[in-house]
């Protein structure tokens, strides 16, 4: 007897934990307020060209509604009346036949937040056993002015270990009950962020923000590295929440952003076939000084085509508001080029706009550039500035917001346009290139033939 209960009394003993999962807030209500500023916050945008901030606040009702939805998304009747009285109808996962899964939820202070979680052990309805564990994160502002949790605490049931055993013991019992370790629990329901065990860390960092945002929609992760970059975030951590505050009118469209060129857009291989045959054509009135001229619309025709949807996106955003569906859409033309002088410029027209709303919020990227050619045979801008909206890009910024996209296009304060990447672009002209410049508002390329 004292063999049973020290190998099975005590540890049932030690591990036991009453906790009481928040299930009044796991109600579509819980949304409700953030949702509601969320189409405030994106309406005043498109109606009010005044508008520049955007502040939403992740209060912790919020929180624990989504993490709710998150880890019972394969349980359909978790607090669903038609199954009560069944073991999946009162929690999120069921494990087996007998544990199941209270859920984990937060509990917010200006300092700290609180991760509970819970499971018990049910037969015949009846909860024969409880436990769970408890960590507590210190939220702490880093030297570069960004937050990352810090465990201070993990407490397993009734014992209270330092965090390396509490850590250690969560990560076995968790892995006991669901063939899970704790790091693969963590990589599975959290969307972004990197937990730590070494440092007692959780992490959202610029990084992995950016990473996850790239996996939804490119152009997010590349305006998010500007907003980083300019300091146009603004976090706090409260009792009421998370508040997220970007100055996000920084971004918005000059008066004086060059539209994008009228241009026939080539509907297949056939169009561009006529077009790159037109080309030698042309070229033929200068038999001593081999060029061709092409104009806005020839130049955007042939980027339009060759891009194809590799850079344009159209992302939606929705989401039901008391019952309502709730829909906007943040999309992009594709890259364009514009020539006035001796320049090329190009741009990139982004909006976000609301069903059955009139207006919209664009934004608008702009590099101004000199072009020539270098001796590999490669084409070569030049950048001069760029801009989106009031913000300033440097070269730094540039570089990555580019490299988003491809890695080997900017070199230094130049774009490459590699002459493989030239050549495919005018594949089925017969033609080479020499040398290229702008001039009267017209990409000028010097030609000759290819052997």
């Amino acid at each position: 007897m004292i063999l049973a209960f020290v190998l099975i009394g005590m540890p049932l003993i030690l591990l036991h934990m009453k906790t009481l999962a928040p299930t009044e807030q796991y109600v579509e209500s819980s949304e409700t307020a953030f949702y509601t500023a969320l189409d405030q916050e994106l309406s005043a945008l498109i109606i009010d060209s005044e508008e520049d901030n955007v502040f939403l606040r992740l209060d912790e009702a919020f929180i624990n509604r989504i993490i709710q939805k998150k880890l019972a998304k394969d349980n359909p009747k978790y607090l669903n009346p038609d199954y009560e009285g069944e073991i999946a109808h009162d929690y999120m996962q069921v494990f087996g036949r007998n544990t199941g899964l209270k859920g984990v939820w937060t509990e917010l202070s200006d300092d700290q937040i609180v991760v509970t979680a819970g499971a018990d052990f049910v037969v015949n309805g009846r909860v024969l056993y409880q436990t769970g564990l408890e960590i507590i994160f210190d939220i702490v502002l880093s030297e570069n002015d960004a937050y990352y949790l810090k465990v201070a605490k993990i407490q397993v049931g009734r014992l209270k270990l330092p965090l390396n055993q509490a850590l250690k013991l969560a990560d076995f019992i968790i892995t006991q009950l669901t063939d899970n370790s704790l790091n693969d629990l963590i990589a599975e329901h959290l969307s972004f962020g990197v937990f730590e065990p070494e440092e007692f860390s959780f992490t959202v960092s610029e990084t992995e923000l950016t990473e996850y945002l790239y996996q939804i929609e490119p152009s997010f992760a590349a305006l998010l590295k500007v907003v980083y970059k300019e300091s146009l975030l603004i976090m706090d951590v409260s009792d009421e929440g998370f508040d997220i505050a970007i100055q996000i009118g920084a971004f918005r469209r000059l008066l004086t952003d060059l539209d994008e060129p009228n241009f026939t857009k080539w509907d297949n291989d056939l169009d561009k076939v006529a077009f790159m045959a037109d080309l030698a054509l042309r070229a033929a009135p200068y038999l001593l000084d081999p060029r061709i001229d092409l104009s806005e619309a020839d130049v955007n025709a042939i980027l339009d085509y060759t891009l194809a949807d590799k850079i344009q996106f159209e992302f939606p955003i929705e989401f039901t508001l008391s019952g309502e569906e709730i829909v906007y859409s943040f999309t992009s033309t594709n890259l364009f080029v514009r020539m006035q002088d001796d320049f090329l410029s190009i741009h990139l027209r982004m909006t976000l706009t609301k069903a059955g709303m009139a207006g919209s919020f664009d934004m608008q990227f702009n590099l101004k550039s000199s072009v020539w050619m270098n001796a590999s045979g490669d084409m070569v801008l030049t950048i001069i500035d760029a801009n989106l909206g009031e913000v300033i890009l440097d070269a730094d910024i540039l570089a990555t917001l580019f490299a988003i996209f491809d890695d080997t296009l900017m070199v230094g304060n130049t774009i490459v346009i590699p002459k493989e990447k030239l050549n495919e672009m005018f594949e089925g002209s017969g033609l080479v290139f020499n040398d290229c410049e702008v001039i009267d508002d017209e990409l000028r390329l010097y030609i000759g033939l290819d052997s």
